[in-house]
């Protein structure tokens, strides 16, 4: 295939495609254990598929916002849900488990609209959501709430304590997964919340918010708000909101954090990388293209931990290129709700446009551009393309199905190119001799380095991923998120006696 040719072939048939809803949910607030109308209309939501209007979007107001904090400090002040204790908060998690389990397909389908992520995928975060609650409903009882330290004899107790009013700001990209995971670990760990899903995917945070309060979680300890930047922001801003969990853009985390400075707020951001892949000279380069391609068009291009700025050695430089050509052409793209679909739409005009002005940059810097695959003509699809060059400008971070490709002449050079400019959240390597592999995935900047593979899933099952550099602040796996939502006390009889 010729640099910049459109790859040959026609749009598949749609097979299975589930309907667009009829109705969506209402898109309310819950203050103190009650839903009442988000004050204020937005802008409306689209369909990305089409690009046409679905729906008014709403956002609640500054009063609301500040009702909602208030709500949620009040009950962590009355102690009522952390003073349960994990043994009397598990019956209502499980409750709330189930409900998601009975929510599962409704959540999916609302997702694959708001994110333009294919229902074959939604399907799987939505459908998981229960046990996903309810794997952190054991892992909070088999931690518990306390326990003895060993201390000459003498009663000293360790107890975990949640900080306080939380605040939970969720991604657009994989709106329900974050919502259920960052809300299933701060329940169990007995905080209160305020919950603000991305204003581009809303609904399905009502949904789950709904499910809590259905499952019997006490009124004020679970709240949510809508709205956009100034909500945010001055939701973060509040000094009576003492931790922090967030999943987006590095722009907008430097912002959170530069706002919840001043309060000391305690923070957990999981920010953007421009992710790398180093294919060494001595990888098996149908298998690295089949794996990397797939890994960057997980989310329809939208994963936060995606391989985008792919390293190869210059001996494997044109069969790389060949094959990665290879494997988008094969792509059967096309709408989020068709069963078939691998790569759908992205979620919002303007990404689709950030993504069209980004591949217009690579070609004037002298980038060679292929194209492939074909995109509907309605809706925010964007044609899977790679940008091959010498040189690739290492702060450019993009999102979406963009691959950029360039040459190295060792691994030496490869790893400094891997860990020059925006990186921190994950990292690839790809090569036949597994240990030297390793070693190298060892030297990069990265939370993650998954060698020979490219799975959204953690690597182990006490996995623990650090957010590096502009990454981010804190880290994610199942083995330490209880910790960031509780503090730790120490309560227990002195040394009596001791001079000092």
């Amino acid at each position: 295939m010729s640099e910049t040719e459109t790859a040959p072939g026609t749009l598949e048939a749609v097979r299975d495609e589930v309907p667009m809803p009829r109705s969506f949910p209402e898109l309310i607030t819950l203050i103190a254990g009650r839903f009442e109308a988000s004050a204020h209309r937005a802008d409306d939501l689209f369909d990305p598929n089409s690009g046409q209007p679905l729906a008014e979007n709403r956002s609640s107001s500054l009063e609301q916002l500040e009702r909602a904090i208030a709500s949620a400090h009040a009950a962590h002040e009355s102690a009522e849900w952390r003073g349960m204790g994990i043994a009397g908060r598990a019956p209502l998690l499980r409750a709330f488990a189930a409900r998601l389990d009975e929510l599962g397909e409704q959540i999916a389908v609302l997702d694959a609209v708001n994110s333009g992520v294919p229902i074959s995928v939604t399907r799987l975060f939505a459908g998981s959501a229960g046990d996903t609650v309810r794997d952190v409903v054991e892992r909070a009882l088999a931690l518990g709430d306390s326990r003895a330290l060993a201390a000459d004899g003498r009663d000293v107790q360790l107890h975990r304590v949640p900080w306080g009013a939380t605040a939970l700001i969720m991604p657009w990209n994989a709106p329900s997964a974050m919502a259920v995971k960052k809300l299933g670990y701060a329940l169990a760990a007995g905080a209160s919340v305020v919950m603000k899903p991305s204003p581009a995917s809303p609904w399905s945070t009502v949904l789950i918010a709904r499910a809590a309060v259905e499952a019997g979680i006490p009124s004020g300890v679970v709240n949510l708000v809508l709205g956009g930047g100034d909500i945010g922001a001055a939701l973060v801003a509040d000094p009576r909101i003492r931790a922090i969990s967030m999943t987006g853009s590095t722009p907008t985390g430097r912002a959170i954090a530069a706002s919840a400075g001043a309060n000391l707020t305690r923070l957990r951001l999981e920010l953007g990388s421009n992710n790398p892949a180093i294919v060494r000279a001595d990888a098996n380069v149908v298998e690295a293209a089949r794996v990397i391609a797939a890994g960057a068009m997980k989310l329809s291009g939208q994963w936060c931990e995606a391989p985008r700025r792919v390293i190869v050695d210059r001996s494997l430089l044109p069969e790389l290129v060949e094959a990665l050509c290879g494997e988008l052409a094969a792509l059967r793209i096309g709408s989020s709700l068709d069963e078939g679909t691998e790569l759908g739409p992205v979620a919002f005009r303007e990404r689709q446009t950030e993504l069209e002005a980004q591949r217009a940059a690579l070609e004037a810097q002298g980038a060679v551009i292929y194209r492939e695959g074909v995109v509907p003509e309605d809706g925010w699809f964007f044609q899977p393309s790679i940008a091959v060059a010498e040189e690739i400008d290492v702060e450019l971070e993009i999102f979406g199905p963009l691959l950029t490709v360039q040459p190295s002449d060792s691994d030496e050079h490869a790893l400094s190119l891997a860990n020059a400019g925006h990186v921190g959240l994950a990292g690839y390597v790809f090569g036949c001799d597994e240990q030297a592999a390793l070693r190298l995935g060892s030297g990069l900047v990265a939370g993650e380095v998954k060698v020979n593979g490219s799975s959204v899933l953690d690597m182990a099952a006490e996995s623990k991923q650090s957010f590096f550099g502009l990454s981010g602040l804190g880290g994610h796996g199942d083995a330490d998120v209880l910790d960031f939502f509780s503090g730790t006390q120490i309560v227990g009889t002195d040394r009596p006696g001791m001079p000092l």
